[in-house]
């Protein structure tokens, strides 16, 4: 399925592409896909848990994860823009996404989800519809799908993730799992959203929604058949 394929990821920040798309891109290193990962945003800033985090060590973290998930990658704002990414103009933001995707000329698209809680998650969202809005392919390149992916920090009654497209990542569930451990500076301990344990308790939910061991949940946004 996914042999040859292209796949873009635009993550707003180091370990939001294991986290949300981890299963595809270990299926991808599998199937001999080509995956990009554009992190809109590294930095140093304070945690509620750790109560800092480290640019250069990010950066280290990156590399790792890049290696063992076999994707190429591109920062897009450094340090003072890291969890500021709502104050920076949608344009930057857009213009960047246009840039990557006319580059590497992606089949499939993940974008974060709209809703989440997070700033930065929200801007580059927003950011990500406006970049890749309908226009003619002569003009810019249409990737065919564009998937929404899901987080696991939905808390409001009214602004749940809703899928309706599901990934198979049984087998590489395990290999997930250990993407997300390249962000050390980044785990928590069960209970945490983000923990590996839960991580892995909804990739079991969204499995049995379809009846197999593991699943990655998305938002279908756009497609189409040749």
């Amino acid at each position: 399925m996914l042999k040859d394929k292209k796949i873009l990821i635009i993550a707003s920040h180091p370990d939001d592409e294991a986290i949300c798309c981890g299963g595809l891109i270990m299926l991808a290193k599998h199937e001999q896909a080509k995956v990009f990962v554009l992190f809109m945003s590294v930095g140093s800033s304070r945690q509620l848990v750790t109560k800092q985090t480290n640019a250069d060590e990010r950066m280290r973290e990156i590399n790792k994860a890049a290696k063992y998930g076999n994707f190429s990658y591109k920062i897009a704002f450094r340090r003072k823009q890291f969890m500021r990414l709502d104050i920076v103009p949608q344009k930057e933001l857009i213009e960047m996404i246009e840039d990557t995707s006319y580059d590497f000329k992606p089949d499939i698209v993940c974008i974060p989800f709209h809703h989440s809680f997070d700033q930065d998650h929200r801007a580059v969202a927003t950011a990500s519809i406006t970049a890749f809005r309908p226009l003619p392919q002569s003009l810019v390149h249409q990737p065919r799908t564009i998937l929404e992916c899901e987080e696991p920090y939905s808390w409001t009654a009214d602004k749940q993730f809703v899928p309706n497209f599901y990934i198979n990542i049984s087998k590489v569930i395990e290999e997930k799992i250990m993407l997300l451990k390249c962000h050390k500076t980044q785990l928590r301990k069960d209970p945490f959203p983000r923990s590996p344990e839960n991580l892995q308790r909804i990739a079991g939910i969204r499995g049995a929604e379809i009846g197999i061991a593991y699943a990655e949940s998305y938002s279908l946004l756009r497609t189409w058949w040749v």
